[in-house]
């Protein structure tokens, strides 16, 4: 009888999600879609893992001092040990020499080393420093006990070496300081410059004992207490780092850096209310600083602000145009919070600066499916799973999901293909959800599988084409009762598309235990209701089949489906008093559908 009503029929699934470990299923209403067909072709498709929004791409470098950064702390170091040094000499001294006024004696080697080292001051001090290396280096030669003269001369090399920090020249300064240290093992500012050249290097654990050594022989070089802080931030003793850059804001809290980089440690510390604080500080103190913007937004992002966040992405994608980290995170937030145009154009932008990437495909694919174009989600999620598997020991749980999704989306395309009388896919899903059974041996991916084999089963038998649709029903038959066998959460769902399967094949007996089987363990699923009385109604008890009807009614009154199938089940009954009821509650929501079981009722003479 339903086959008069042909053109109301749609066959759209319900979508439920589970997540991979296939715990409790939650249901994601902006993805729930309606009933499917009137003939009983209800299906549900079950999403491998709901935890995707929860996950965010986080940059595997720690953040560096920048090339100016580190030549500012050179000058500012330098700077600092010179004004110490002019009120608080660090080492022996000898009285400065000036070579034009010197007297032009013979003197026994003790005196001609004190005249040479006195003439290396002089030099030093008026920063000539090739002078200052060649007249303390004849006054060692003369007494290599010359205390001031070894000083000296190290004091002139740690000189040299910074000028050629400045000059980012790090590794030709490193073997200054080196030599400084020799001739001077308490040369603070030989042990900051060594400090900085190592830093620049990369070879932070040897920075950090120069920094060290350098504080320790001279306490009042608090300049080193930033770039010390940020070594050991980077290598990972928060605490210590902590200690450092508090001293270093205590001093002066109007460093962009120093403010950086103290967000960074209450980042690492779990204290991103005062990580707010300081990022902000940063980038109001500098705002070319990207970093800033972007650590910013990501601080929000974690504070549950994703709205507050995205100006901040954008502002340090402005910044640096390239910044990979900010564009994804950017379409994450976007995704978020429901702006999945956006979400694409950040994440298309991503895909620019890294076009191997599978997480950015990743994040496309959904932004695409989320706004219903379904064939560039297929294509992404498609890139998505490439790119993964050329990950070495990569995740097979992720390709199962990628794949998963592939046959998802063919099928909602195959929704919209099917109302345009264009050919359905069907195969393909199918091919793509066999490869995430294939990955991890998922239940939910077997009740998947299932759904598809059905989607195309349920097609042919709509057309009454049961040859063609036998074999795609029984496939899926084979499927879902895998599923069902694995238990709980998985055989819920199974049994609902079971009950499908067995209704079309004609097993109608079988769906109805299924159903039944169904609603005792999941009583919360409404559209069970409706499947069971259409199970009941094709096997002729319609007595039940109205009683499951309202039973689904009573859950959604409004839903036309439902009362569609009440309607026949009525004119079946002969219970013209009911149906009459039942044409004026449908005529204000489907007066097409009203007319047509009127005239129904007319012709039966109810």
């Amino acid at each position: 009888m339903f086959d008069k009503l042909r053109p109301l029929q749609f066959c759209l699934s319900a979508i439920l999600f589970a997540s991979s470990a296939l715990t409790p299923v939650a249901i994601v209403a902006q993805d729930l879609v309606p009933v499917s067909s009137i003939t009983g072709g209800s299906s549900v498709f079950v999403f491998r893992n709901t935890a995707r929004a929860a996950k965010r791409y986080v940059a595997t470098n720690k953040p560096k001092r920048t090339k100016e950064q580190r030549i500012e702390t050179v000058r500012k170091i330098k700077r600092q040990y010179e004004t110490i040094a002019r009120t608080t000499p660090r080492r022996e001294k000898a009285q400065t020499v000036d070579p034009a006024k010197a007297v032009s004696q013979a003197l026994v080697p003790a005196q001609g080393s004190i005249r040479f080292a006195g003439i290396g001051e002089f030099y030093l001090e008026k920063g000539e420093i090739d002078k200052a290396f060649e007249a303390f280096r004849d006054a060692i030669r003369l007494d290599e006990t010359n205390i001031a003269a070894k000083t000296g001369f190290s004091e002139a090399l740690a000189t040299r070496g910074n000028e050629l920090l400045l000059k980012d020249e790090a590794s030709t300064a490193k073997g200054m300081f080196l030599e400084a240290l020799k001739y001077d093992p308490k040369n603070s500012a030989a042990y900051s410059g060594l400090g900085e050249a190592y830093a620049d290097l990369d070879q932070t654990a040897e920075a950090i004992t120069n920094y060290e050594n350098a504080l320790e022989n001279n306490k009042d070089l608090t300049e080193i207490y930033v770039p010390l802080g940020i070594l050991y931030y980077q290598s990972g003793e928060i605490t210590k780092a902590d200690d450092m850059l508090t001293k270093a804001i205590g001093n002066s809290a109007e460093s962009a850096e120093t403010q950086f980089f103290m967000g960074l440690v209450r980042t690492a510390q779990v204290r991103d209310e005062e990580a707010l604080v300081a990022f902000t500080k940063a980038k109001t103190l500098d705002p070319t600083n990207a970093d800033a913007f972007y650590n910013t937004a990501e601080t929000l992002a974690r504070l549950k602000r994703v709205s507050d966040a995205i100006p901040d992405y954008q502002k340090a994608t402005e910044i640096r145009p390239d910044f990979f980290d900010a564009w994804f995170n950017l379409g994450e937030a976007h995704l978020s919070l429901g702006d999945h145009l956006n979400a694409s154009k950040a994440y298309q932008a991503a895909a620019k600066l890294k076009n191997n990437n599978w997480e950015v495909f990743s994040g496309l694919g959904e932004s695409y499916r989320l706004s219903n174009e379904f064939e560039k989600a297929e294509a992404n999620y498609r890139l998505a799973s490439l790119f993964l598997a050329q990950i070495k020991d990569y995740d097979k749980a992720k390709e199962a999901d990628f794949n998963s999704k592939i046959g998802l989306v063919i099928g909602q395309q195959c929704d919209i293909n099917t109302a345009k009388n264009i050919t359905c896919n069907w195969t393909s899903a199918i091919k793509a959800l066999q490869r995430a059974v294939d990955a991890t041996d998922n239940p939910v991916d077997y009740v998947n599988l299932g759904w598809a084999y059905f989607r195309a089963g349920h097609e042919q038998a709509e057309r009454r084409n049961m040859p063609a649709a036998r074999p795609f029903l029984e496939s899926a038959q084979t499927a879902l009762q895998k599923a069902v066998d694995a238990g709980p959460p998985a055989s819920d769902f199974a049994l609902q598309n079971l009950a499908s399967v067995q209704i079309d094949l004609g097993d109608n007996k079988a769906a109805i235990d299924t159903l039944n089987k169904l609603i005792a363990t999941r009583p919360d699923l409404d559209f069970a209701r409706y499947a069971l009385g259409v199970a009941y109604f094709k096997n002729n008890d319609f007595t039940n089949a109205e009683k499951w009807f309202r039973a689904a009614i009573d859950k959604e009154p409004k839903n036309v489906t439902y009362l569609i199938a009440l309607g026949n089940t009525l004119i079946s009954r002969k219970d013209g008093k009911g149906l009459k009821l039942l044409i004026q509650q449908l005529k204000a929501l489907d007066p097409a559908s009203a007319d047509v079981l009127e005239k129904r009722r007319q012709a039966f003479r109810l």
